[in-house]
């Protein structure tokens, strides 16, 4: 794990001086102030069935029972660039500080074959549980997935998702990626994720996949999985900082492999029960892999960032509106050859104990509703 930290306070924009440092970490997952979810190392379908009792929080009060019919999707999104911002404001001094993260290394082909995989352990999960899985032939008995089958992406997709995000998804090579309307994002606007945008819009899919169930006498069941690669933390700045700001920014942030919480889920839409809304099994703790397979950070902030903030500054001191500026471009490394067996390490940990938490649905206690 590497720890960074790209600092920046009004007192270097009054005096023109600007500050970024860089440095190694102990490997421990670094602790929050704002009590961050604990951590837990899978490596393993056999280590995720282990901790899955205490992996997830259930959202909803349905369950799938023994025998029933299942329409599966299964999807995992690697975060490959984030970035973050943080401004400190002041009359007559500003400080300013923008990291960006991007991820470089990863094999596409080999994490391919890896996600097909989770895929069929997926389903051969469901089979052994019960559940009768349905096949896209059999979805097209339905009208309203007929609308939505459109929206599938070939395997792996590229997207924005965010102002600072950019995400490849990924999915079973035979089915494509199908991005489930629970999938808040898709009410962003903009470019973020419009390359899932389905005609009518995200409120109109949400619409069309509760009708589903019902003309497919099948639940819609889908796995979703995100993967990080760097947790960041803006401090300092802030809506008041003009009045109370101490003049000083700070961005840091940890570079180690995670799934990341809360955006990874097992949901359902049920049958019957499609009027219930979306039932949820959501991930509540950070997956670490048992190999971590990032082998390093390294500044790649380029000529022409480094004489834009020295610029700024510059002008800011002549000006006497005091800008100070530290924009930062870190690359994280991965060892290609580790990164597929540690991903289908995690995420088959993970998956095997929301299919096992599925299956225990009907005697498990009913979990908040979002």
């Amino acid at each position: 794990m590497t720890r960074f930290s790209n600092s920046v306070s009004r007192r270097a924009a009054l005096m023109g001086v600007a500050g970024t440092a860089f440095m190694a970490a102990a490997p421990a997952f670094a602790a929050k102030k704002d009590k961050a979810p604990s951590s837990v190392t899978i490596g393993s379908a056999a280590d995720g069935l282990a901790h899955a009792d205490s992996l997830l929080t259930r959202y909803g009060k349905l369950a799938i029972p023994a025998g029933g019919r299942v329409l599966p999707f299964f999807q995992v999104e690697l975060v490959e660039e984030a970035g973050e911002r943080v401004e400190d404001r002041k009359y007559h001094a500003n400080a300013t500080a923008d990291s960006t993260f991007q991820v470089a290394g990863i094999p596409q082909a080999e994490v391919q074959a890896a996600v097909d995989r989770l895929y069929v352990q997926y389903i051969e999960g469901l089979k052994a549980a019960g559940y009768v899985v349905l096949t896209q032939a059999d979805a097209e008995a339905s009208e309203h997935w007929r609308q939505l089958k459109p929206g599938l992406k070939p395997s792996p997709f590229a997207a924005e998702t965010g102002k600072r995000g950019k995400s490849t998804f990924y999915g079973p090579g035979s089915e494509g990626i199908y991005l489930a309307a629970g999938d808040l994002r898709l009410f962003g606007g903009g470019n973020v994720l419009s390359g899932f945008a389905n005609v009518g819009g995200a409120m109109e899919q949400g619409t069309s996949e509760y009708y589903v169930p019902t003309e497919l006498q099948a639940a819609m069941l889908g796995i979703e999985l995100a993967v990080g690669f760097v947790d960041i933390k803006g401090e300092g700045g802030g809506k008041y900082s003009n009045i109370f700001g101490d003049g000083a920014v700070n961005i840091k942030g940890n570079a180690a492999m995670t799934v990341i919480p809360e955006r990874s889920r097992l949901w359902f839409i049920q049958y019957p029960g499609s009027d219930k809304g979306r039932q949820e099994l959501v991930l509540s703790k950070t997956v670490l892999p048992a190999v971590n397979p990032i082998t390093g950070t390294t500044d790649v902030t380029s000529k022409g960032q480094k004489l834009g903030d020295a610029a700024g500054t510059v002008i800011g001191m002549f000006t006497g509106t005091g800008g100070a500026y530290s924009t930062k471009t870190y690359r994280i490394d991965i060892d290609a050859a580790a990164f597929p067996g540690a991903l289908e390490g995690s995420l088959g940990g993970v998956s095997a104990a929301m299919v096992q938490r599925l299956t225990g649905l009907p005697s498990a206690p009913a979990g908040g509703k979002r």
